[in-house]
């Protein structure tokens, strides 16, 4: 499989100084977002108390809100210096309890030796790298390799490059003005295949009948001042930001109608499809509000057949078409999937290492893909790329294979792996739709950190469900879960007051119809309980009090449902359950 699509996060690290624990941040923030990064801090050093000694510490990388609470990625440091490698995602729920923690942190139990060595510019840092069980000094340097792919290079004391790693991991006044694209691509629309009828080619990028013909005539926003159109827009930037040279869209004049062989087509294609995927996450509740323009190079990459998000030489971040075989601009697979990692990048910043981590990104990207093509037309859906790819030039991607975790998981190819998890976003797109599992799925990417496994990332999905619709969905994600050898956790979530000393048992066992739910006091009070379904009607009541209240699942259908449960002194707690 060639690994065409490809992204990159660069780590960006700022000092902090002290002998105990601290965290900084860029910006003033709210006394409630300090809170909960207060919260955050105490929660973690509960649980890592080493980080109060010997100089250790922390660096806030980044902080998120998202519909189901507060999400914040911390570096870890020593002596001011950043630990490679090591870090800490804490995500905390709207009332600030702690939904997970991921850690990547490296135990640091005395003082380690002062680094002393010197940086060559102000973009490289010092740092200290665990090797084995000796802790190296080192200077981490983001540069450049031959193919201008930004590569992360750790060199130790002799200047000796001791490890690598690519950032480039994954290569992908306003006015309204009509203007034509393919929509979502040429094969799509005209219902073929590539090469079908001996034409439908890309023809070296030139001009064909078939191909002009399948051009749409759309609405795109342009950046409009004193009479000059220019291709941007509140979600995108056209900029050529490296080689095939091609000069940017502007113009006095109100004509739009370009054809394929021309670079301005693929302009407005980028533009169009970006604008139509941010409104729709906008209609579903996803604004992504505070997400900056990216730059987008639709004529990129040095005229090869691959593309990419990463970041400019100033850090600013970006997307890079290629022109080789099919001009990856001109597919809106390859657009949305693109953005998508851009959208990812702005939701859990610094958060793309290890195999399962970077298979999930990549499947994230396809799923997204997918559904964008499918709401348009539902013809080879779940083809990833099926413009640009598919044909002599690679194989693209098919989002609809049977593979399973952890059996189909490869070791060298993360792409391979990534078919586990786009192929079942895409069967439960097809039970629970497009609007909810791309919610779930956005809302879960705030959680994610380095290093995760797709079971952990399940975990979240099914959180995200929990928090955001009541455990609603939870029969379906369990079906599809389970399809692929993935595991859920399920039964209980406490909400409202507790009753100090109320016991809950078997609520697992509820969920899966195997076994009874029993709720008593440890105190041997006497309890009542009334259930409700998630419409507020009354299933089933104890009128009386009783030492031990027994619900069976049986004649209860899959879904949410509450118990009120209330003591002799009057007092009530609610019980969220879910029977799958």
């Amino acid at each position: 499989m060639k690994a065409k699509y490809w992204f990159s996060f660069l780590f960006f690290v700022q000092v902090v100084l002290g002998s105990n624990l601290k965290a900084q941040e860029n910006k003033v923030s709210s006394s409630e977002n300090s809170n909960w990064r207060d919260q955050a801090l105490s929660q973690i050093t509960t649980q890592f108390p080493w980080l109060l000694q010997n100089q250790n510490g922390l660096l806030l990388q980044s902080e998120r809100r998202s519909e189901i609470g507060s999400h914040f990625l911390f570096a870890q440091m020593h002596q001011g210096i950043l630990v490679y490698g090591g870090d800490v995602k804490i995500n905390l729920s709207l009332s600030g309890k702690v939904l997970s923690v991921f850690s990547n942190l490296k135990p640091i139990y005395e003082l380690l030796p002062t680094n002393t060595l010197a940086v060559g510019s102000n973009q490289d840092k010092k740092a200290y790298l665990l090797i084995g069980s000796e802790w190296l000094p080192c200077i981490v340097k983001v540069e450049p390799n031959n193919n201008r792919e930004l590569v992360e290079n750790v060199y130790n004391r002799d200047n000796a490059l001791i490890q690598s790693r690519m950032l480039d991991l994954f290569a992908r006044k306003d006015s309204l003005v009509p203007s034509k694209v393919f929509n979502p691509d040429p094969l799509t629309t005209a219902q073929k295949t590539y090469g079908q009828d001996g034409i439908y080619k890309n023809n070296g990028g030139a001009d064909a009948s078939e191909l002009n013909a399948e051009r749409k005539v759309k609405n795109i926003t342009l950046g409009f001042s004193n009479d000059t159109f220019y291709a941007s827009s509140s979600f995108a930037v056209i900029k050529d930001l490296e080689s095939p040279t091609q000069t940017v869209f502007q113009s006095t004049s109100a004509n739009f109608n370009f054809t394929r062989s021309q670079s301005e087509f693929r302009e407005m294609n980028c533009l169009y499809h970006i604008e139509q995927l941010r409104t729709y996450l906008t209609s579903i509740n996803l604004p992504l509000t505070g997400m900056k323009p990216l730059l987008v190079d639709p004529t990129a990459y040095q005229g090869q057949d691959q593309s990419r998000f990463s970041f400019t030489d100033k850090g600013e971040p970006a997307l890079f078409f290629g022109t080789g075989g099919v001009p990856d601009a001109e597919d809106a697979d390859v657009i949305t999937h693109e953005y998508t990692h851009g959208i990812s990048n702005f939701i859990a910043p610094n958060t793309t290492s290890g195999s399962e981590r970077l298979a999930v990104e990549e499947a994230n990207c396809d799923f997204m893909a997918c559904q964008y093509s499918k709401a348009i037309s539902a013809y080879n859906w779940r083809w990833v790329f099926n413009w640009d790819g598919h044909n002599e030039f690679w194989s693209g991607r098919n989002a609809n294979s049977k593979n399973v975790y952890p059996t189909d998981l490869s070791s060298s190819d993360y792409y391979q792996s990534s078919l586990i998890w786009s192929s079942m976003l895409n069967d439960i797109s097809e039970d629970i739709g497009r609007e909810v599992t791309t919610r779930l799925l956005l809302t879960s990417m705030y959680s994610y950190n380095n290093n995760q496994t797709m079971q952990e990332m399940a975990n979240l999905l099914a959180e995200a469900d929990s928090i955001v619709y009541g455990y609603e969905h939870i029969p379906a994600l369990t079906t599809r879960f389970t399809e692929r050898g993935f595991s859920i956790r399920t039964g209980l979530l406490e909400t409202f007051e507790k009753i100090v000393g109320l016991q809950v048992i078997n609520s697992e066992e509820f969920a899966k119809g195997t076994g009874s739910l029993k709720v008593s006091m440890a105190s041997n009070q006497k309890i009542k309980a009334v259930l409700y379904n998630i419409m507020g009607e009354t299933i089933q009541a104890e009128s009386k009090f009783v030492l031990e209240y027994n619900l069976a699942p049986t004649n209860l259908n899959p879904g949410v449902y509450f118990l009120h449960v209330s003591d002799e002194k009057g007092r009530t707690q609610v019980l969220k359950l879910v029977r799958l």
